[in-house]
């Protein structure tokens, strides 16, 4: 890498699925090298200040700092890819500063960096709440970016769809011509989000917070039917993100977090009995069983849910609104967003 290609890699963060902590830019080229054409390759988008203090081998994701927002456009479901760079081109003429475009293979990564990071939750809301803004109406987004977000290295070889995630031109898309290549092209390299030259960006996220306060946030209640699984209510935010044929990995996570935090009554996950982890298990997989997933594996899915009986914990509303996923207070509501 260039001197020029490290200044927009903050550290210390985190790589691969398994967070390993990554402190030198050394380290993040080594993973780099040795694995790309190998396996999916990961960063955390953001560097972080702390380590966690109840497990210091990883860092705590509310230190997290905020250099820049992200979205994640995906075709599939939700549209076509010809839909999908036309949202994308409708986002980027709505955004200032300095702006980064990944093709990842079945859609796109765009970063907007900002002038000057910032660190609280505060901010973290903040965060949330421009992203939302700034993508009204686009019916193929996919997710934008928390504290903890995990994002695919550009210019890495995705594995999933045989193909590279390149870095394209912010201004590619303009050209209804254009096409995406099929691997890294070496003088397009200057535009990466992470390895990119340092462009000086404009856009101040701190300003932008001054100019447009933090309203209290007012949630109107949800009026849909509740739905079960089985005996399970599930909340209406997950059993959308669960309608699809390819949730993403932490919504299958979530899924199986809540349904055993219901069917054991919120009791401690080690008080439970050999024979009721079996039930509750059994009870979890037969419905996600029938949930049609394309990629449903029978050996995977009882070894996730085994996994995460053992916590004790489900995720909170907030969770799911930092991932836009709210759609009104419903009887799970639990006061968390805003907090």
């Amino acid at each position: 890498m260039r001197k020029q290609m490290v200044e927009l890699l903050s550290l210390p963060r985190e790589i691969g699925l398994k967070r390993s902590p990554c402190s030198s830019h050394e380290t993040f080229r080594s993973y780099v090298d040795k694995l790309n054409g190998k396996a999916n390759l990961y960063t955390s988008l953001y560097s972080f200040r702390d380590k966690d203090a109840d497990a210091p081998w990883k860092y705590d994701s509310s230190s997290a700092i905020i250099d820049r927002a992200w979205w994640d456009f995906d075709a599939g479901e939700r549209g076509g890819i010809e839909q999908v760079k036309s949202e994308v081109r409708t986002l980027i003429s709505r955004l200032a500063g300095d702006v980064r475009v990944v093709a990842t293979g079945r859609g796109f990564h765009i970063h907007q960096l900002f002038s000057r990071s910032v660190m609280g939750s505060e901010m973290h809301r903040n965060l949330a709440r421009y992203q939302r803004l700034m993508c009204v109406g686009l019916k193929t987004l996919d997710g934008f970016a928390f504290p903890a977000k995990l994002t695919r290295i550009p210019d890495t070889y995705n594995t999933t769809r045989g193909r590279y995630a390149v870095v394209i031109p912010p201004t590619a898309l303009a050209d209804d011509s254009f096409k995406i290549p099929n691997k890294p092209q070496e003088l397009w390299k200057q535009f990466c989000p992470f390895f990119g030259e340092p462009n000086n960006s404009d856009f101040d996220f701190v300003l932008w917070c001054s100019k447009n306060p933090e309203a209290e946030i007012e949630l109107e209640s949800f009026k849909g039917e509740i739905e079960l699984a089985g005996e399970v209510p599930i909340m209406p935010c997950l059993q959308k993100a669960i309608e699809v044929p390819n949730p993403t990995h932490p919504i299958r996570v979530a899924l199986v977090q809540h349904m055993a935090q219901e069917l054991r009554w919120f009791a401690d996950p080690k008080t439970l009995s050999q024979e009721q982890r079996k039930s509750i298990e059994e009870t979890i997989f037969q419905y996600i069983k029938s949930l049609g997933w394309r990629d449903f594996n029978e050996y995977r899915t009882r070894q996730g849910i085994r996994t995460n009986l053992s916590y004790d914990n489900a995720p909170s509303c907030r969770w799911y609104n930092q991932r836009g996923m709210c759609v009104g207070k419903c009887w799970k509501y639990d006061g968390t967003i805003g907090s």
